[in-house]
């Protein structure tokens, strides 16, 4: 089956309009549960604020991951989380983006 643009945009068009709430739930959720973990570690001084940003965005994109697979009928539809080193990979980028946006926010900030 030859697929073109207009099966593409078909198909991405039905997977969010058949799936808008519950990726929305399951992006919320681990969002919502880094946001609280984040506000009772900001009192912890034993580790850096930019290890901090990276270790929170690194587990909010593992639950994320986590939430996709569970949530959605047994499927990895994020095609990089079906091995261990795409999962990986994933996540040290979730980490990677936290550490970049503090660095970005303090510069913007300070």
């Amino acid at each position: 089956m030859p697929v073109g643009i207009k099966i593409v945009f078909e198909v991405l068009l039905s997977d969010f309009i058949n799936l808008g709430a519950i990726l929305f739930l399951i992006l919320l959720i681990p969002v919502g549960l880094s946001l609280i973990i984040s506000r009772y570690t900001s009192r912890l001084h034993a580790i850096s604020d930019f290890a901090r940003y990276f270790i929170i965005s690194a587990l909010t994109m593992w639950l994320v991951l986590i939430g996709t697979v569970e949530l959605l009928y047994q499927t990895e539809v994020i095609a990089g989380n079906r091995t261990s080193i795409g999962t990986f990979l994933h996540v040290m980028a979730g980490g990677l983006s936290g550490g970049i946006f503090y660095k970005l926010r303090y510069k913007m900030f300070a």
